[in-house]
């Protein structure tokens, strides 16, 4: 007859148990990206970085007055970030609440 094993005992250090993780907050990228302010013929593409923190980038033709699209299809070669921002993002009841969180001015020493 096979010898049966026994399991070791776990031991639990008070604390060690995590309660369950809560249900992350929603990506709000797509509404941000409707909702900021952009200029005629700029597309804003935000991603989220990580909780309430989001890098968005205002993509648009670097010389408006010389568009000449010759090959569909090339856009992104033609297109050139105009402005880049870090927003800290929050929904509410009233809508979005935006805080531009980009570093403005670099210290050097």
């Amino acid at each position: 007859m096979p010898k049966e094993i026994e399991q070791p005992k776990l031991a639990t250090k008070p604390g060690s148990v995590r309660p369950p993780i809560a249900m992350a907050d929603p990506d709000l990228s797509s509404q941000i990206n409707a909702f900021v302010e952009k200029e005629q013929g700029e597309i804003v593409k935000c991603v989220r970085v990580f909780g309430d923190l989001y890098r968005c980038n205002w993509w648009g033709h670097e010389h408006t007055d010389k568009i000449n699209r010759p090959l569909a299809g090339f856009d992104v070669t033609l297109l050139r970030v105009r402005k880049s921002s870090f927003l800290r993002v929050k929904k509410t009841d009233e809508g979005l609440r935006i805080e531009d969180k980009t570093l403005t001015q670099v210290h050097s020493e």
